[in-house]
């Protein structure tokens, strides 16, 4: 009898999805997390294990292999989204977390939002790491202070919290925040009619699933885990960092959650909305750690320990992931009629082949992903596209294949794909930049009243060459990407022309065009308030620039100023690094010419530097002993990492641009 009322429930369901006249603009995008080129079939070599769905995918589809996302998850996100490089975000960085804001400046728009508008059904499901706004108890006026006006709420307020201070850790239980309301700047207000999502993916807490914005985890369900295992029904779910979570909680059945809300939802639009046009964005956790592959997969293939690595193990649920993808849509009469997109949001803790570097990285193995794309039959099955294109294109090509026009003054770092689709040789854009904005300290700084706006290091890429620019330390180098894909050898003295037009257009189009910063080439200046000690008395950048001696001004600006040293020298460190003389006096030590254009460090090695006028220790004996002698001062007064700049650059003045 059981049998029965399964086949007349499946007749039904084909019966009427057949009856209905489905839309053929559909979308579904799978974005994958960590995962590297040599994790899949067709982008370098054979991966390590076999993947037959992704496979199967890129023989009907095309594959570009010259695709490019930022070396983080979280301003991969955005840029994906919103079509713009992650500078044009409120926080450059990422939103790795909730807090205070939303990564969308006011009137940004995204690509959900404009399908959304324009008649498309939008769902969201899984990792989000694009911040939002906590919803608070009280007004933030409350809040902040007491008045007359608050003050018995007030006071209240700040009675019940003085034990329940907010951390990253207690978000859920914390008596600040209001969880009968949504979050702010949540998926709801960004374009997605329908979303179930995870602040912080499976690596970070809170540890419970936001349903449209709410949370669909009642108080009492509540519980504080402790980094551990915790076994489940299906998997060994693991927490890596403590906080608040749900007591279900399980990442080991992450990914095949996002597919079952997601076909829960493409039913719902099938029954709903059949002639309506639908995006769904499926933000996977596979393979980012921890590692908690389930036991079987929904189909009831068996996934853990099937491999040689729990890593794996989750490399090949993604391929099932995949694969069930795929299949959902095909009983639904709907592949044919969907475009599915394939990427990545960055490189790969491992597995990319053989670029240099990895996720968190300038290198090409931290931002080169792999994109798959298939529509039905229409595309051309088993190619390959090299033209350049970046992840901010995905929003030109959404748009483009749903028919709707790229509003004015949005996405404005997006070309579309679809242009090379049928046309192999159809150049998509001229160039892409990539930023690293990870683990610059606002004491690292240069000069910069645009805090958490300085990359650590930006690059520049047309077809051939690469530009790498290490903000930090104000060094340059350049690759041949066609001839030299590994970055092994830096050429910026060998094609000084190209070197230098790929600096002058990164400086055109990249974060400096909209700010004005200390560290911004072409608008070098002196940082005013900058003080340092000279024989118990206060110098400033204009005191280093009267002195009339050149190799006084060189000596100054290569001092170090350590604290408790013998030297008269001493940066005051409670604003500085105690090396920054030379950072916050760039046009007083030289650094930038009479224009303003910031001069480059580039690769190369002074044929005049020497120390105390010995002939022999010069750039060549600072080499062989740079993390010591790159410090010292020479007769010029310039220190050996001003002059011996390739002697100097495996340390940590130059992270090793000069290979």
């Amino acid at each position: 009898m059981k049998i029965f009322f399964l086949l007349i429930l499946s007749f039904k369901f084909c019966h009427s999805t057949r009856s209905k006249e489905l839309n053929d603009k559909n979308i579904v995008l799978i974005f994958a997390d960590d995962v590297g080129i040599g994790n899949i079939p067709g982008f370098y070599k054979d991966p390590e294990i076999p993947l037959p769905n992704i496979d199967e995918l890129r023989m009907h589809g095309i594959s570009f292999k010259n695709f490019h996302a930022t070396p983080w998850c979280a301003p991969s996100r955005y840029s994906l989204l919103s079509g713009n490089y992650q500078f044009r975000g409120t926080n450059p960085l990422g939103h790795f977390r909730a807090g205070n804001k939303g990564a969308f400046p006011h009137g940004e728009e995204t690509v959900a939002q404009l399908l959304q508008k324009n008649g498309y059904n939008t769902a969201m499901f899984g990792k989000w790491h694009l911040g939002g706004k906590y919803p608070r108890k009280l007004q933030e006026s409350a809040r902040k202070s007491c008045t007359q006006s608050n003050r018995l709420t007030c006071r209240a307020y700040k009675q019940e919290n003085t034990t329940n201070s907010c951390t990253q850790a207690n978000r859920l239980t914390c008596k600040e925040y209001d969880w009968t309301k949504p979050l702010q700047y949540g998926p709801q207000d960004i374009g997605f009619g329908t979303s179930e999502i995870s602040i912080g993916g499976i690596q970070a807490p809170p540890y419970a699933y936001l349903v449209n914005g709410s949370l669909a985890v009642s108080k009492e369900d509540i519980v504080f885990y402790d980094p551990g295992e915790y076994e489940r029904p299906n998997g060994i779910s693991e927490i890596t960092k403590p906080g608040d979570g749900d007591k279900t909680w399980d990442s080991s059945n992450y990914n095949m959650k996002i597919l079952q809300e997601n076909e829960i939802f493409l039913d719902s639009h099938i029954e709903n909305n059949p002639a309506s046009p639908f995006f769904s964005f499926l933000s996977l956790g596979a393979i980012h750690g921890p590692a908690t592959p389930p036991y079987t997969f929904i189909d009831g293939t068996p996934v853990r320990n099937k491999q040689r690595s729990k890593s794996l193990d989750m490399v090949y649920e993604l391929d099932l992931v995949v694969g069930y993808v795929v299949s959902g849509l095909r009983k639904r009469n709907l592949l044919n009629k969907t475009l599915l997109i394939f990427l990545s949001d960055n490189g790969g803790v491992q597995a990319n082949g053989n670029l240099r570097g990895k996720k968190g990285t300038i290198w090409e193995g931290g931002n080169t992903v792999p994109l798959i794309m298939r529509y039905g039959n229409t595309f051309p099955g088993d190619a390959t596209r090299n033209q350049l294109a970046g992840i901010t294109d995905i929003y030109a090509t959404i748009a483009d294949f749903a028919g709707i026009a790229v509003p004015e003054n949005q996405a404005k770092d997006s070309k579309s794909l679809l242009q090379s689709v049928h046309d192999p040789a159809k150049i998509i854009r001229e160039n892409f930049l990539v930023f690293n904005y990870d683990r610059l300290g606002t004491r690292e700084n240069y000069f910069d009243e645009h805090i958490q706006q300085q990359p650590l290091e930006q690059s520049i890429r047309n077809f051939q060459y690469k530009v790498v620019y290490n903000t930090k330390n104000n060094f340059i180098g350049m690759f041949d990407l066609v001839n030299d894909p590994s970055e092994t050898k830096e050429m910026c003295l060998e094609n000084l022309k190209m070197c230098n037009k790929l600096f002058s257009d990164l400086t055109r189009e990249g974060p400096c065009q909209q700010i004005d910063a200390g560290w911004c080439p072409g608008k070098c200046k002196d940082n005013p308030e900058f003080t340092f000690m000279r024989n118990s008395t206060k110098m400033n950048c204009d005191w280093i620039a009267s002195r009339s001696s050149k190799i006084t001004i060189n000596k100054l600006c290569s001092n170090y100023g350590r604290k408790n040293s013998s030297s008269s020298f001493l940066v005051e460190r409670k604003y500085y690094r105690i090396d920054s003389i030379r950072d916050n006096c760039k046009k007083a030590c030289g650094v930038c010419d009479n224009t303003g254009m910031i001069i480059p460090n580039y690769c190369s090695d002074s044929n005049n530097w020497k120390y105390k006028k010995t002939i022999v220790r010069n750039c060549n004996w600072v080499s062989l002993k740079p993390w010591v002698r790159c410090k010292y001062v020479g007769y010029d007064g310039n220190a050996a990492y001003v002059s011996c700049r390739k002697a100097c650059a495996s340390t940590r003045y130059y992270d090793n641009v000069c290979t």
